[in-house]
């Protein structure tokens, strides 16, 4: 299957793609990664995948001015590789950059799908803890779980786990 990821021109098919033309792709229909060379398109969240980062927004939130909460936006880990979580934590940024530097972001997190559950829980784990990401929200949707992980010595060990009861709406009418 062939998936168009931007109406501009794409790198040379074949070869290994940089981060200029990364960025030269500008913005595309769905979450694209820079991994070592070659691109990587991820699906679209569903509507319980952005209600729970939004949940997860807003209680990181909770009477701290000082952060900023952002989603889906690119983070560079090392030179070539660039991810886009679901949502970061950061200090005071540039907010016009088109990347946050790794050292800039305080805690990642992702949220379990089934297309992206080996990535999430091993690939992406790994590469945030070597970037030295200080903490990692692993929201697993199949088990109604979110576990957190606090870099030690350069991995990142459990801290703590918390079973949620599901997803809660509101009655607006």
């Amino acid at each position: 299957m062939t998936v168009l990821l931007s109406d501009g021109p794409l790198p040379t098919a074949g070869l290994p793609v940089s981060e200029a033309d990364y960025f030269s792709l500008g913005p595309t229909g769905s979450r694209v990664e820079l991994w070592d060379g070659s691109l990587h398109s991820c699906p679209r969240e569903t509507p319980r995948h952005q209600l729970i980062v939004g949940a997860l927004a807003v209680a990181l939130r909770a009477g701290r001015a000082d952060m900023n909460i952002l989603y889906s936006v690119a983070v560079r880990l090392d030179p070539g590789r660039i991810a886009v979580p679901d949502l970061i934590v950061t200090g005071p940024i540039d907010l016009d950059s088109m990347v946050v530097e790794a050292p800039e972001v305080k805690l990642v997190c992702e949220v379990v799908s089934a297309g992206s559950a080996a990535v999430d829980r091993a690939m992406k784990m790994y590469c945030y803890a070597a970037a030295g990401i200080p903490w990692y929200l692993l929201a697993e949707q199949e088990y109604n779980a979110l576990y957190s992980y606090v870099l030690t010595e350069g991995v990142y060990v459990q801290d703590s786990v918390m079973h949620l009861g599901g997803v809660v709406g509101v009655n607006l009418d």
